[in-house]
């Protein structure tokens, strides 16, 4: 993927190439400070060199969250 979206998104197609629950979601690691403000948790996870964070399904719609088919 080439353009980053600047909204809160998940990458949803990573989750599923790595057998994620449905009650968690992957959000680029740049997103945790805004989860953190409105009472999220996040967990650390790193895939190929990225950053991300994994973040409780309701949390992240909460905070509203873009779901996306991203793979990467």
């Amino acid at each position: 993927m080439s353009k980053r979206l600047n909204i809160l998104h998940s990458h949803s197609g990573l989750e599923r190439d790595l057998g994620f629950p449905k009650h968690t979601v992957l959000v680029d690691a740049v997103f945790a400070s805004s989860i953190h403000a409105k009472g999220g948790d996040t967990k650390p996870f790193n895939h190929n060199g990225v950053e991300y964070v994994m973040v409780n399904t309701y949390q992240f719609y909460l905070c509203g969250g873009v779901f996306k088919n991203y793979s990467e």
